[in-house]
């Protein structure tokens, strides 16, 4: 199902929106057809920094775990079987 319109109002410097009527004029566009392009434009960039610092948190959150374990390991009292430890074990 699509979503309905959404509707924006924009309100710019006058010298932004003199060269956004510029740069549309030049080509042929509409300054509001511009406007909506630079718009998704920003949400994609934007969407897609998020995504990557998420995606950089969980790294950080398993480097973490990970210098946990390892400290552990290093801890112990006695020895561990790293074979048992390690989630992907040598079939060797």
């Amino acid at each position: 199902m699509a979503s309905p319109p959404f509707s924006l109002t924009l309100s710019l410097p006058p010298e932004v929106a003199a060269a956004l009527s510029a740069a549309a004029s030049q080509r042929g566009w509409t300054p509001e057809s511009l406007a909506a392009d630079c718009i998704a434009q920003s949400l994609e960039v934007a969407t897609r920094h998020r995504v990557a610092l998420e995606r950089i948190d969980k790294v950080d959150a398993a480097l973490l775990e990970l210098a946990k374990a390892v400290s552990a390991v290093e801890e112990a009292s006695t020895p561990i079987e790293l074979s048992e430890f390690c989630r992907y074990r040598h079939g060797g």
